[in-house]
């Protein structure tokens, strides 16, 4: 039978730390008969109250499901549905943290393989108790020491926010995402965004504009067993953005060790003010982008594929929690499930957010074609967008209207044949468009939300669908870019590496890039093209401010006197650089300038 257990824990008390391991709770599950019939038994010694904000680690142990089962964890919001939280998988424990009050329904699944049909399943319930006493708000730090737990008392109104401030004589309030009010409830908020050793003000904002008394918090120091990059700021001048203080830094590479801090943010002082802990969340990978609201997806586990990838897809909060994870061998077994011959082999270079609450990731996918009058393994990319359950619902592939007789320059290599390394959502049709840096094109697909048949819409990029209008500028196409993405219905930015300029010119820089797209023309106008300074054969970013200014990551500089390195990059319209932050003795994949942790966009503008 099944058998649940935990264990005891003390009260947790508002304004004092959390406990920083998990209680775990077991499920175990013998066989009854020839099969294994499931049902659940509580053991609760002594009685326990669990507080929003505890994590707690579940573990299921089956018998008779075969050598090597796989599990799958599922929680139920009070009034809402199952959401699978992580995706069959052969590990059978996973860390849970509820940040609502209420009483939740936890379910697991075991079958034999990732690809058996028969799943046998067992629920229970969970519930987690307000930390608010009374009417008055409380504060508490959480397992990373520049993160604070905020819960409001119940309040009237449908929505509220947080702001949080450092303790001064005239604060700067900064602003977290809202959240919904439920009635008679508390609601609860993560606090990112802050200095180490650092006092705060950090108070609630009611819909109406009604404003708590704020509440004091001090943030710990970094710890000591994870290795920081360092930071240093090069230039800053006049005229930056200036309501963009935060620079979100994703894919910082340095080795391969599990110490590394490879997601991390900064002032633009180069100050640390939040970062992933891969050794206390267990996850070494890297992150793509910061979403709306404050979540970050990542990709990490175990390193696999040709081109950076990773066998794991990950969403987590602002305290490390992971919100949803998923791996390549789930993938491949629904892939089949769906009639799709290829498979893939790691996850890599972004995964994001679309308008819907989807999610679209790259994937590496391989396949043998004749070439040359061999059979040949080729390595394209699939893009594959999961539903909030984590199930593909819309799949496309390289090998799907291109050719394999075209391989890029400077690179021409079956085995990386496309290197896709970006996903952008284009507003005005709902379509997709792929950064394929090996080919030197962006390729927009006919994916209409969802609703398209996949076909290649047009390509951006030398010997592509577009006649490029930049006036006397020599060589305008990009080549080898990164990060093409749309910030309006009819403007993309992109980081031009300029790998084919360099072999053509060593003294040839990298650029960031804006063009304006008439796709009744078939017309690209080059509006922005800033030389950058350096020189950057591999990884980047692009975004446009607030203000105007553009901001891009040269971030893997391998010249002699900065090997390795990246800098984040602010300059004007017009390509004067205004702003440089330098990470030294690391690259970065890719950087961005943001209002806070919770202002991301989806067009990252």
């Amino acid at each position: 039978m099944w058998r649940f257990v935990t264990s005891s824990c003390e009260r947790a008390v508002p304004r004092q730390p959390l406990v920083r391991r998990p209680r775990r709770q077991q499920l175990q599950c013998t066989p009854l008969e020839e099969r294994c019939l499931l049902s659940v038994s509580f053991v609760d010694t002594p009685k326990t109250v669990a507080y929003v904000g505890s994590p707690i680690a579940w573990t299921a142990k089956a018998r008779g499901h075969g050598a090597k089962p796989v599990y799958r964890f599922s929680v139920q919001m009070p009034g809402g549905d199952f959401l699978v939280v992580r995706d069959y998988d052969t590990a059978k424990s996973f860390v849970w943290n509820p940040m609502q009050e209420g009483t939740y329904s936890i379910r697991v699944d075991v079958k034999n393989n990732y690809g058996a049909r028969k799943v046998e399943s067992t629920t229970f319930s969970y519930s987690a108790q307000s930390r608010v006493t009374g009417n008055s708000a409380a504060v508490s730090p959480m397992s990373n020491p520049l993160v604070a737990l905020y819960s409001a008392p119940p309040s009237p109104g449908a929505t509220m926010h947080v702001q949080f401030a450092r303790l001064d004589a005239n604060p700067v309030w900064q602003d977290t995402s809202s959240l919904p009010v439920i009635a008679g409830q508390s609601t609860n908020f993560i606090v990112a965004g802050m200095l180490p050793n650092t006092s705060y003000l950090i108070r609630h904002v009611l819909a109406d504009g009604t404003t708590s008394a704020p509440l004091t918090f001090t943030t710990g120091s970094l710890p000591s067993n994870v290795i920081f990059p360092n930071f240093t700021v090069l230039k800053s001048d006049a005229g930056i953005d200036p309501t963009r203080t935060t620079i979100f830094h994703a894919g910082i590479n340095k080795g391969k060790s599990f110490k590394n801090v490879n997601t991390i943010a900064t002032d633009l002082n180069g100050n640390v003010v939040w970062y992933y802990d891969p050794i206390a969340n267990n996850f070494r990978g890297f992150a793509q982008n910061l979403e709306p609201g404050g979540s970050v997806l990542m990709l990490g586990g175990r390193a696999t594929g040709v081109a950076a990838g990773y066998n794991k897809l990950r969403q987590v909060d602002l305290a490390g929690n992971t919100l949803r994870e998923t791996n390549i061998n789930i993938m491949n077994a629904k892939l089949a499930a769906m009639g799709k011959s290829l498979r893939i082999i790691a996850f890599d270079h972004e995964a994001k957010m679309l308008p819907n609450g989807n999610i679209a990731v790259l994937a590496s996918t391989p396949k043998n074609v004749r070439f040359r009058g061999k059979s040949t393994r080729f390595v394209g990319n699939m893009v594959i967008v999961l539903d909030p359950n984590l199930n593909p619902v819309w799949v496309w592939n390289t090998f799907k209207g291109l050719s394999t007789n075209r391989l890029g320059s400077n690179h021409a290599v079956p085995a990386d044949w496309t290197h896709g390394n970006a996903i952008s959502y284009s507003p005005r049709d709902g379509n997709l468009v792929v950064s394929l840096r090996t080919q030197d094109w962006a390729v927009k697909i006919n994916y209409a939300n969802g609703n398209g048949d996949g076909r290649i819409v047009w390509r951006l990029g030398t010997q592509g669908n577009f006649t490029a209008i930049a006036g006397n500028t020599p060589d305008p196409w990009f080549t080898h870019q990164h990060d093409v993405r749309y910030i309006n219905d009819n403007t993309v930015v992109v980081f031009d590496n300029g790998n084919s300029r360099r072999a053509k010119s060593p003294t040839a820089n990298s650029r960031g890039q804006e063009w304006l797209l008439d796709e009744q023309n078939m017309t690209a106008t080059l509006l922005v093209n800033a030389d950058l300074g350096n020189y950057s054969p591999f990884v980047g970013s692009a975004q446009k401010l607030p203000n105007g200014n553009f901001a891009f990551n040269s971030g893997g500089l391998t010249t002699a006197d900065r090997f390795p390195a990246g800098q984040s990059i602010q300059v004007t319209p017009g390509g004067s650089i205004l702003y440089v932050q330098q990470i030294t003795g690391e690259f970065q994949y890719r950087s961005y300038f943001e209002q806070t942790l919770y202002s991301a966009g989806f067009l990252n503008a």
